[in-house]
């Protein structure tokens, strides 16, 4: 019986957990955390929409409740050639096909400098933040601006440092402005020049914190590098098959990989979620030695921004709103992902 080993609990392979078939496949899913903590509800958690339990998903309950073995592992060394994969604790996993659907990384944490990537460092980054004294957001996209508001309309005293023009001059900047103005964010406009502390700037005066989480983009893992394969600023190079460039063995989605045809496709959950059926196609036609699919990225996509509760921005393309229906439907969106994924 030929092995499919899942490398990670993202987004994609929640999906192959959850559909794949068990008949004449084997399942491996090793993952680094017994959890796996939902993206699209950061903001609800900071903001007290939702509680910790409400956005968890227990990812080795999944797996028994779908005849899925699951092993809590980090995989630290992938080698494609003999189709074996390394963990941390010294053991080696063999396989027929591999996926990784293992999300990006932080910054490397320290007592000040906090992380919520891997999402397992969630819990405990977002309880130091509530506790902080001068909590810092260093980011100028959808994210930092988003835990800024929610963080803020809960009550912390946050301080958020953008560069001056935020979420890439998007049309919804000016709303998104006007929201954080209405809650009080302490807002820098202006990168600090290094990481040290006190944060030094070339205009604004120093600034002291006791807990700073940096949300500046996706950083690449740093697996496939220790792995030699073909990277691109540390992400996985992948064809539109989602397969590795140079082992068709070896495949990949979600934030950790980029696909040469479309190498500017966010790098977000609606892309590991639009990726999950072509990726489980794929890793069962790969087996059978059948002719696999091709993803292809859609060019817009609804991207909804909770600031705060009963306050949204959402996005579409260049067009934006500021209705607070949008953050019902956010709300219903994110519940309904979870109730799928609930052992």
């Amino acid at each position: 019986m030929k092995r499919i080993l899942l490398i990670g609990a993202g987004h994609a392979h929640l999906h192959c957990i959850t559909h794949g078939p068990t008949e004449d496949v084997e399942w491996l899913v090793l993952n680094a955390s017994t959890n796996q903590y939902y993206s699209g509800m950061y903001s609800g958690l900071a903001d007290g929409t939702y509680d910790m339990d409400e956005m968890r998903i227990d990812v080795a309950a999944l797996c028994r409740a779908y005849d899925k073995p699951f092993i809590k592992e980090t995989v630290i060394k992938v080698d494609p050639v003999e189709k074996v994969v390394f963990g941390a604790s010294g053991r080696r996993y063999t396989y027929d096909v591999v996926s990784t659907n293992i999300g990006s990384f932080d910054w490397s944490e320290d007592t000040t400098r906090l992380s919520i990537k891997p999402n397992y460092r969630l819990p405990d980054t977002l309880k130091r933040l509530q506790q902080a004294k001068r909590p810092v957001v260093i980011g100028s996209g959808p994210a930092a601006v988003e835990m800024a508001a929610s963080l803020k309309a809960a009550g912390v005293p946050i301080t958020l440092i953008t560069d001056r023009d935020i979420l890439s001059r998007h049309p919804a900047a000016e709303a998104i402005t006007r929201r954080l103005k209405e809650l009080g964010v302490y807002w820098i406009r202006e990168r600090p020049i290094d990481d040290e502390l006190p944060l030094r700037f070339k205009q604004h005066p120093p600034i002291e914190s006791d807990a700073i989480v940096r949300l500046t983009g996706a950083k690449a893992p740093a697996l496939f590098a220790d792995s030699n394969l073909f990277t691109e600023n540390g992400f996985l190079l992948v064809n539109e098959q989602l397969q590795a460039l140079d082992h068709p063995s070896l495949f990949a989605a979600g934030d950790a990989a980029t696909l040469v045809a479309y190498p500017d496709i966010p790098k977000n959950g609606v892309t590991a979620v639009r990726q999950a059926p072509i990726l489980l196609t794929n890793l069962l036609r790969y087996l059978q030695e059948e002719a696999l699919q091709i993803y292809r990225p859609q060019t817009n996509y609804l991207t909804i921004l909770s600031m705060g509760p009963r306050h949204a921005v959402s996005l579409y393309g260049r067009h934006y709103s500021t209705h607070p229906f949008g953050w019902y439907l956010k709300r219903w969106i994110d519940q309904r992902f979870m109730r799928k994924y609930r052992s």
